[in-house]
């Protein structure tokens, strides 16, 4: 059996599988990554295969327990071309595991042309074409990580948001223009999160949409996607654990991972 790991800022989510089969999955916060082993220890897992975007010190405690449970650790790295993927950064290790993780996914799924944007601690915006080849992406703060740096660089901001009751994400739309602190800060990010998304899904189109070019596909993934959702006008799906997904891909070259 292979343990296949996501390692977040946030959260850490696992799942795993004998062969293609689902045996178990879950998820913890990243804080309490010590908890993995009581939950991993009973399915005797042989081998995994790790995403870690998170700080030095989370990978640190995946290390310590695989040890201990002695399971063979692998992590996955950005390659220059490999899982079907041909990756044009720079320098291609540079790109984060998990978006890593998220094209060769998109790509094993035969999406076509596409961008993949992942709404979490950080907001990741990927650009794939049907060939399979990342042309690039952007990063930008997420949803909570702007709210946070706006509330806490600011004077007068903080006690109007928290003196204002919250609307349910689901009325943002009817909240325009906004009328209280706390909905215009949310409609803020909410707008801002969307524009910079569509802003790169449309990038470099204009003299082909001219043409008839379709926009690529907008694929939606990442815990905090429902505060950016009803703000984009594209076409899109919504897909969860690209990251696991993209790894149980890549497991199928481990050694004796059949």
């Amino acid at each position: 059996m292979i343990l296949l790991v996501d390692a977040g800022n946030s959260r850490i989510k696992w799942r795993i599988i004998d062969a293609l089969r689902l045996v178990a999955n879950g998820v913890v916060e990243t804080a309490d990554a010590l908890q993995l082993e009581a939950l991993w220890r009973p399915y005797a897992p042989t081998q995994a295969l790790l995403s870690c975007v998170a700080a030095d010190s989370v990978r640190d405690d995946l290390i310590w327990i695989l040890e201990r449970c002695g399971i063979a650790m692998n992590w996955l790295l950005a390659e220059r071309e490999r899982y079907g993927v041909l990756n044009l950064y720079e320098i291609p290790e540079q790109l984060g595991s998990d978006r890593y993780a998220a094209l060769i996914a998109a790509n094993r799924l035969k999406l076509g042309d596409c961008v993949v944007a992942s709404i979490g601690t950080a907001t990741t915006v990927d650009r794939l074409d049907a060939a399979g080849v990342f042309q690039g992406g952007i990063i930008l703060p997420g949803p909570d990580m702007m709210r946070r740096a706006l509330l806490g660089g600011t004077g007068q901001i903080a006690p109007r948001y928290s003196a204002t009751p919250l609307l349910p994400e689901s009325s943002a739309r009817l909240a325009l223009p906004p009328r209280s602190t706390a909905t215009a800060v949310s409609v803020g990010i909410g707008l801002a999160q969307a524009g910079a998304i569509q802003a790169f899904c449309s990038a470099g189109l204009e003299t082909g949409l001219e043409a008839g070019q379709k926009l690529p596909l907008l694929v939606l993934s990442g815990g905090a996607r429902a505060q950016v959702r009803d703000w984009l006008a594209l076409e899109l799906i919504e897909m969860d654990d690209l990251v696991l997904e993209g790894l149980a891909w890549a497991a199928r070259e481990l050694p004796c991972a059949d």
